[in-house]
């Protein structure tokens, strides 16, 4: 259960802290307990008391699978208990809400170990029993989330033959490649928000039109009544053609609601007619604004990360194609992308299990904040590219008024068009990623902020800050962002 810290309100002094880290400590420890007797006890119903008597390679894979994902939610857990401790032996005044979704991500974690540990059992079970029967079974792949036929392996030869070895790995692989590649653009819809601006949406539809992959639909949601937005739709959807279905919905302006309020409801409108049902929906949806010029990569490296947004086990709320600091002079690796705790919106994509889970609840206004609280995060990240994929070209008739113009304006966006279907991602998973960037911050030559303010070498060098309002002072400094929303900085 949550812990409950009175000694929280307002600035605690040291006994607060003292409170807070015995309690942290204690919870910890049964937490660490608690996973490796989760593990210890999963271990041998996944392996057998015994040497198999056959080798059942497709088995092998699934179970050794659940096994390293429990490895990662354990490297999760260490890490989080890292974190608690960093956050808590300080001077500075603490941030409630940090310590409110840190036990939040905690309690999550263990939620979702125990209920991949139970499904994956389930399935090692039910896979172990048919292929012991000699049946074909279909088999959900994790990656390429379309069912993939597995042919039983060969019955025993009889004596005195020797058979050849089993194709069950080599076909199993080669369907996973193949569903993985193929079905990306039939099971994403890209949704395109306009308003009244016409000529916005004439030059966002004249950047997708030679980069959408074939057999990818376009759904245009338009809000009101706008004749000339109206006949912009027309027309693109007859030069699209065949190749891209385009449909288009119309959603009705509320009287006497602000233009986040609209804005909102028009989202929340225009993602429900997207993901439609569950038996013809799709499994993803790409969200972009009329005001909005995509990379020429861009939907090549949504097709890439969707391999990990489809994996419940890299818990994450989102891809986006959009980086806050992205601006000219502070990026260049253009093949490089990042976790990040910061949802950016300005061209992302979601899955309907996400949609699900938010659509009961979505908010009357405010949807990007609101997206961004604790209760809705839930510890999950978002991947993001360091050379932004969308440029945020409107100047007027805007919700915010242009209020970030001095950062939206200066943003790269990529001119590269990355193989990305080739790149290897193995080191964005989330087993993975976080001891890489201790080790490259660890790595980099500590300097003063003044230091790396001016700094302009080849080298990294690395910025110590104490709190979020240490990193406020730090990214003015710097020239980033120092924007923060619900305890989390624009990084």
């Amino acid at each position: 259960p949550p812990l409950h810290m009175p000694s929280l309100k307002g600035n605690p002094g040291r006994g607060g802290r003292k409170h807070l880290s015995t309690l942290t400590g204690c919870s910890l420890l049964v937490l660490g307990a608690f996973a490796c007797l989760s593990i210890q006890r999963l271990a041998p119903s996944l392996r057998g008391s015994g040497p198999p008597q056959q080798s059942v390679p497709g088995l092998d894979l699934r179970a050794q699978e659940l096994l390293d994902r429990i490895s990662r939610k354990d490297a999760e857990i260490s890490e989080l208990k890292a974190s608690l401790s960093l956050h808590y032996t300080e001077d500075a005044a603490v941030d409630l809400s940090l310590w409110q979704a840190a036990v939040e991500e905690r309690d999550d974690i263990i939620v979702k170990l125990h209920g991949e540990a139970a499904q994956r059992e389930g399935e090692v079970e039910r896979l172990k029993s048919a292929l012991g029967k000699g049946e074909g079974v279909v088999v959900k792949d994790m990656k390429a989330k379309e069912p993939v036929a597995v042919v039983p392996p060969s019955p025993p030869p009889k004596a005195g033959k020797v058979s050849s070895p089993s194709s069950f790995s080599s076909t199993t692989t080669t369907a996973t490649a193949t569903a993985t590649d193929t079905s990306f653009a039939s099971t994403t819809t890209l949704l395109i928000f306009t308003y009244k601006r016409s000529d916005y949406l004439t030059k966002t539809l004249n950047t997708i039109l030679p980069l959408i992959p074939p057999g990818m639909g376009i759904l245009i949601s338009q809000d009101g009544h706008d004749p000339s937005v109206s006949s912009t739709i027309s027309s693109f959807a007859a030069k699209f053609g065949g190749r891209n279905p385009v449909s288009a919905v119309r959603h009705e302006q509320k009287a006497g609601e602000n233009g986040y309020q609209l804005l909102s409801q028009h989202y929340g409108f225009g993602l429900r007619e997207a993901f439609g049902t569950k038996h013809d929906g799709p499994e993803r949806v790409i969200v972009l604004e009329e005001d909005i010029e995509v990379a020429p990569d861009f939907f090549k490296f949504f097709g890439r990360m969707s391999v990990l947004l489809d994996d419940p086990a890299e818990n994450l709320l989102c891809v986006s194609a959009w980086n806050d600091n992205g601006m000219r002079g502070y990026v260049k690796d253009e093949t490089r992308a990042v976790r990040s705790d910061f949802f950016p919106g300005l061209g992302w994509m979601l899955t309907r299990e996400v949609w699900e889970e938010l659509e009961p609840i979505w908010p009357r206004g405010y949807w990007d904040d609101w997206l961004r609280e604790p209760e809705r995060r839930k510890g999950r990240k978002t991947i993001r590219p360091e050379v932004s994929r969308t440029f945020h070209f409107g100047k007027s008739g805007g919700t915010s008024n242009n209020v970030y113009s001095k950062y939206l304006d200066s943003i790269q966006l990529s001119s590269s068009d990355v193989d990305w279907a080739s790149s290897d991602i193995g080191h964005l998973r989330s087993g993975a990623y976080d001891g890489a960037l201790k080790a490259s911050l660890l790595a980099a030559e500590a300097v003063t902020l003044a230091d790396a303010a001016s700094h302009s070498g080849p080298t990294d060098v690395r910025v110590t800050y104490s709190g979020l309002r240490g990193f406020e002072e730090a990214a003015r400094r710097l020239g980033i962002m120092d924007n923060i929303k619900a305890g989390v900085p624009r990084t």
